[in-house]
């Protein structure tokens, strides 16, 4: 099954291009796609901090997270 995210949803690194983790929520603000089409996604957190990440980085956050 191939997860859909959407601008405005809240998530959290579930694994990245280093091999570590974060637990900080970010919020998807953008949809971008590279040279091989594949979606990528603009995500940033409340102080700032903004990564473009594919969607195997990325995991729902807790109904629960707060921004």
């Amino acid at each position: 099954m191939k997860e859909a995210f959407h601008i405005g949803q809240l998530v959290r690194i579930s694994r990245s291009s280093s091999g570590s983790s974060d637990h900080r929520i970010y919020c998807i603000v953008c949809l971008m796609s590279d040279e091989d089409e594949a979606r990528l996604y603009r995500i940033k957190n409340t102080v700032g901090i903004e990564r473009v990440v594919k969607s195997y980085e990325i995991e729902p956050a807790a109904l629960t997270a707060v921004p």
